[in-house]
């Protein structure tokens, strides 16, 4: 199995929200190999550190977590499924801001599951296996 990990999910990790321990567990117990973000989380990422109290600190820990996973481009076949969820979700009436539908599309092209807290948005993507990460394993 492979997961992309969404910016709400590697920020609570850098934030050490509650729930971040699940995450490092989950991290530490997947597959050598199994773990990504998309370029587009690590834009947003890099953009939050910027403005952090603490920055060298994130950057460093984000840094520590890139090693761990992978920073996969968003290339045309994510650009292609972004278009039918883009296209979907502007017939249903929904809305879910700009950077969410491309990481769904992302997740999709590559087979993966997506890793985020935000299941409001993403659980209105067809298509799109989600979990989070935030929460214990049951």
């Amino acid at each position: 199995m492979k997961y992309l990990l969404d910016t709400c999910i590697v920020e609570a990790l850098l934030k050490a929200e509650p729930g971040h321990e699940n995450i490092r567990n989950r991290i530490a117990a997947a597959p050598q190999g199994s773990l990504a973000i998309s370029a587009l989380t690590a834009v947003e990422i890099w953009t939050g550190i910027t403005g952090a109290r603490e920055p060298r600190a994130k950057r460093l820990a984000f840094e520590a977590y890139l090693k761990l996973m992978r920073v996969t481009a968003f290339d045309a076949a994510a650009a292609r499924q972004a278009f039918v969820i883009q296209r979907y979700l502007r017939q249903t009436g929904q809305q879910i801001g700009r950077t969410d539908p491309l990481i769904a599309a992302q997740a999709i092209a590559m087979g993966a599951v997506c890793v985020t807290d935000n299941l409001r948005h993403f659980l209105r993507i067809p298509g799109l296996i989600v979990e989070n990460w935030l929460q214990p394993i049951e």
